[in-house]
């Protein structure tokens, strides 16, 4: 069930962000409140979309256009801004299995006037430092697999026209997408490696990423 505009808390998006670890990287940050911002943006013009096409009965072209340029470019940044999270994570988790910890650090200090080298200073001190800060990590990985695995197969089926480990087989219908009648958001046909299908919208990640209850870390 889709709540209708007004009854929307756009900040639990960011605040959901805010409460993984490694967003206090305010660069990380920034991304998730441009992400944020864009998907208030676009679920209006979502909304406006719905009610143009109940009103005329047909499809309103360029508005579904419009919705589904930035529907597609929302997908690829939050794609993008959880890659470089999970990333980031990977490699801490390297970095104190192999024992890199203390050599990394002195590498980033050497650059002392970079604050986004600072930010990833601090997090290697804190993993250094605190032993529960390593278990934090690889809950948070867990827990956003599912949404990543969502969103990544969307992505790789809408940016390179191709299905997730299947590089041979094509999606039925790249990019094409059908006004949901419930919230107005275009519902993408998703293929998946398995041979299977699915209808996937954009609100369908950002609900799902404002539905989460992630206590917050600091």
């Amino acid at each position: 069930m889709y709540l209708s505009l007004g009854q929307i808390d756009f900040s639990k998006t960011q605040q959901t962000f805010r409460n993984l670890v490694l967003f206090d990287d305010v660069f990380l940050n920034m991304q998730a409140m441009n992400i944020s911002i864009i998907d208030k943006f676009i679920t209006e013009y979502e909304y406006a979309l719905l009610d143009e096409y109940l009103e005329t009965d047909r499809t309103p072209i360029n508005t579904a256009m419009f919705v589904s340029a930035q529907s597609q470019m929302w997908i690829f940044a939050i794609y993008e801004l959880l890659r470089t999270w999970r990333a980031r994570i990977k490699k801490l988790r390297n970095w104190k299995e192999n024992g890199g910890i203390e050599q990394m650090i002195k590498n980033l200090e050497k650059d002392e006037l970079n604050f986004a080298a600072n930010f990833k200073k601090n997090q290697l001190e804190h993993l250094k430092n605190d032993p529960s800060f390593y278990p934090k990590l690889e809950e948070d990985l867990l827990r956003m697999d599912d949404l990543f695995t969502m969103i990544e197969a969307m992505r790789i089926n809408l940016a390179k026209h191709e299905v997730h480990n299947k590089e041979k087989h094509s999606p039925r219908t790249v990019g094409y997408g059908r006004i949901n009648s419930f919230c107005g958001a275009l519902d993408f046909d998703i293929a998946h490696e398995n041979g299977s299908f699915e209808f996937l919208n954009r609100r369908d990640i950002a609900d799902s990423i404002r539905n989460m209850v992630i206590e917050n870390k600091s």
